[in-house]
């Protein structure tokens, strides 16, 4: 029987053998390939809508999800819904805010938002704008009548206020995200009143 099964093998596979450079580079592909899935989602699900190359934001998502009951549900919500965030961090030339949702397109069912969150010392306070950012993709999730920037300001119009801290044009923001980002702080802190044991307990104003 087990000759019957060697004759059945091409000749090539029965001369190929398992060299330790056959074995490295097999490791190093692998690791390639976990390397490229990490950079496009932060768990490796593929039906996860929340998108960074950032690898200190996909670890402050993986915290997220671990403490916060709040931040979790958010993710959740968005991995139900059409939208897909692109999230990163970095400076913007405008200091008034340390948290921005834009709407980038909707296309082929899928609608597509941009969140860009300031770097801050903070990770706990981090986190909380993160979460802050991600109700407002919740909120357009809940919304599929917004398609475009001119549709999602009408939506802000009717749920959201006008932000106190003007950055370039209209800006608005709204109390469903405000109080998800406390939410959040709590979570991670273990603090349900009182000032926030961190360096910025007050979180950062937001703007969609």
């Amino acid at each position: 029987m087990k000759r019957r099964v060697a004759r059945a093998l091409p000749s090539s596979w029965r001369k190929m053998t398992l060299t330790p450079a056959h074995i490295l580079l097999s490791l190093l592909f692998l690791l390639a390939i976990s390397s490229a899935l990490t950079a496009q989602t932060f768990d490796d699900d593929p039906r996860n809508h929340i998108r960074t190359t950032d690898r200190r934001l996909i670890r402050l998502l993986h915290d997220g999800m671990r403490a916060s009951n709040t931040f979790r549900r958010m993710v959740h919500r968005l991995r139900q819904s059409d939208v897909v965030v692109y999230l990163e961090c970095g400076g913007s030339d405008d200091r008034s805010t340390d948290g921005r949702l834009t709407f980038v397109s909707a296309a082929g069912g899928v609608r597509y938002v941009h969140i860009r969150v300031a770097r801050l010392a903070s990770a706990d306070v981090q986190i909380a704008l993160i979460g802050h950012e991600l109700r407002h993709a919740v909120e357009i999730a809940d919304a599929p009548g917004v398609i475009d920037r001119d549709s999602l300001a009408r939506e802000y119009e009717r749920i959201g206020f006008l932000n106190a801290r003007q950055i370039a044009g209209t800006s608005y923001d709204s109390a469903a995200a405000v109080e998800a980002g406390y939410r959040v702080l709590r979570d991670l802190t273990g603090r349900v009143g009182g000032q926030f044991p961190t360096s910025n307990h007050q979180l950062p104003t937001a703007a969609y």
